[in-house]
């Protein structure tokens, strides 16, 4: 059965891999061999900036629930909100990998739509959008970072990927899907600006993207050395399990030495 494609797919675009009748719920929002390191990377950034199970979190794009499967049992009870426009993909991932048992329990709620419309929803600790602004062009973009400002309590957090680029900004609008589109830092800063946030890129580890961590003007973002420690470079090591592959590069000094770092922690 074809799967529904997110509006505004770019003409010319080959939908033919979206359609396939072999794409599964965990196919269709990125490599499947990096399915489960990517919701962990999720879970694991937001409890480190602070989520607890208290807090009301939105994940914004939560497709079929990578990082949802995770942080539904962790949150209490009616404390997660999942916005996505394909129903499709939530259904599949409650039948294939959560059940219906946790929703009874932790009451999750969905919302479905494709224009970051958070209407009737109350405002959150904490926002999580991974993965959806390398798929939006200009305006859809910066309607992400304001229904985030909208969204967000005075005191909260919010963790985004951005892919960059030092060449010009994508400019076609729209949504391009599996298309990722790159945006310069300094005009992420001024839309950051624009939508009543701030924001900084943090080192926390993804394949491809880059995280930010953005916060109402007044409220305060993790200090210095927390964004360069907080790094989830255990997420990226590899399988000997040898820590300075992650701290000391091929061709490169240490950045700490081992024991530091420890007495640091």
């Amino acid at each position: 059965m074809p799967k529904e494609i997110p509006n505004g797919v770019a003409k010319g675009q080959d939908t033919a891999k979206l359609q396939s009748g072999d794409q599964d719920f965990r196919a269709y929002v990125g490599p499947p061999d990096q399915y489960d390191v990517l919701g962990a990377t999720q879970f694991s950034l937001l409890y480190a900036v602070g989520l607890r199970s208290r807090h009301r979190l939105l994940d914004i794009g939560c497709g079929s629930l990578r990082a949802g499967r995770l942080l539904i049992p962790y949150l209490g009870p009616e404390r997660y909100t999942g916005l996505e426009p394909n129903k499709w993909l939530i259904d599949e991932a409650i039948e294939k990998q959560i059940g219906h048992d946790v929703l009874a329990i932790k009451k999750p709620t969905f919302v479905y739509n494709d224009q970051f419309d958070l209407s009737g929803l109350e405002r959150f600790d904490f926002i999580v959008a991974q993965s959806v602004a390398s798929h939006t062009g200009p305006e859809m973009t910066k309607k992400l970072l304001r229904s985030i400002s909208d969204g967000l309590r005075p005191t909260g957090v919010s963790a985004v990927t951005f892919m960059h680029t030092r060449r010009a900004d994508n400019a076609r609008e729209g949504w391009f899907y599996p298309e990722c589109v790159r945006y310069r830092r300094k005009t992420l800063e001024g839309w950051i600006r624009d939508a009543g946030l701030k924001g900084t890129a943090i080192a926390w580890f993804h394949p491809r993207q880059t995280w930010w961590l953005l916060a109402h003007r007044d409220a305060p973002l993790p200090p210095r050395l927390f964004r360069w420690l907080a790094r989830g470079e255990t997420l990226s090591m590899k399988r000997s399990w040898n820590p300075l592959e992650t701290i000391v590069g091929p061709n490169s000094r240490p950045r700490a030495s081992i024991k530091q770092i420890l007495h640091r922690g």
